[in-house]
């Protein structure tokens, strides 16, 4: 792993009108939480056969968010000044290796780690099969989660709400903050997904993921200049990994376990970085 505390943490320039913070809120958790409610109801009442299209369409309410805040921040040259700089491929390739290559390096520890306790390898023809997305090979899977829930979540919560929260405090702290909120949008599935139905106590050690997560995600962020392309690759890359039916068990808890020890990592640099003076790196919205 790179030694991520040499990188400098940047943060952009204050927003020029207020309330872009509450706009964010309203509009990513309602454009979610509004579409997920009839899955919701059918769920609690009839039961769910299978998981409808909108379960997908639900993810694009953070990125809904960032450009509705964005827009009211600082109207439409802001947001095309935001869009390039948020959706910027100029990385150096550190980070597009990070992108890619950690859910490839999860791929393969976990299915070592599958033989090693089970004493077979998982079935290759599953990989990255879910009963959410039926009749679709891995590829058209993955493409799936990377326009959705990459797409969908990251432009709003890597790609807004943390630098917007770091104009404020340490990116620490906003790292913090933003895993409360990513935690707090979830909170529909409980009631009709599957996946998160099941999880009973397991929830606090969710919970712990998407802490850690939240924190490895945001010094991937700050390291690739607040350009959110490696955070997407790698956040639809680890849902292709966990969301499988494949997965349940021994892949996905080994796939949680490395990134909650990269998250705490990642938590102690940016805290030993706290007090770093923050430079403005983003261009005035």
């Amino acid at each position: 792993m790179q030694d991520l505390s040499k990188v400098t943490v940047g943060t952009p320039p204050p927003a020029r009108r207020p309330r872009g913070l509450a706009v964010f809120l309203v509009v990513a958790f309602g454009v979610t939480w509004a579409t997920w409610l009839p899955i919701l109801i059918e769920a609690q009442t009839t039961g769910l056969d299978t998981m409808p299209w909108t379960f997908f369409l639900a993810s694009t309410g953070p990125a809904c968010g960032a450009i509705a805040a964005t827009l009211w921040e600082s109207g439409p040259r802001g947001l095309a000044a935001w869009a390039r700089h948020t959706f910027s491929v100029r990385l150096s390739w550190r980070w597009w290796l990070a992108g890619i290559g950690m859910p490839v390096a999860y791929f393969v520890i976990a299915w070592v780690t599958t033989l090693i306790v089970t004493g077979s390898w998982p079935e290759s023809s599953a990989f990255g099969l879910t009963d959410k997305l039926p009749g679709l090979a891995w590829p058209a899977v993955a493409l799936v989660w990377v326009l959705t829930f990459g797409l969908g979540e990251e432009t709003g919560w890597r790609g807004w709400l943390l630098p917007a929260l770091s104009r404020r405090m340490p990116v620490f702290w906003s790292a913090l903050i933003v895993a409360g909120v990513w935690i707090a949008w979830h909170a529909p599935a409980f009631f009709f997904n599957p996946t998160y139905m099941a999880m009973g106590a397991g929830i606090i050690g969710w919970m712990l993921a998407l802490v850690c997560g939240s924190y490895l995600l945001a010094w991937m962020t700050v390291g690739a200049h607040w350009s959110i392309i490696p955070v997407l690759l790698w956040h639809a890359g680890f849902d292709l990994l966990t969301a499988a039916d494949q997965s349940a068990g021994i892949i996905a808890s080994t796939i949680s376990a490395i990134v909650m020890i990269q998250g705490v990592l990642c938590a102690w640099l940016l805290w030993r970085r706290r007090n770093q003076p923050r430079s403005a790196e983003l261009p005035e919205r």
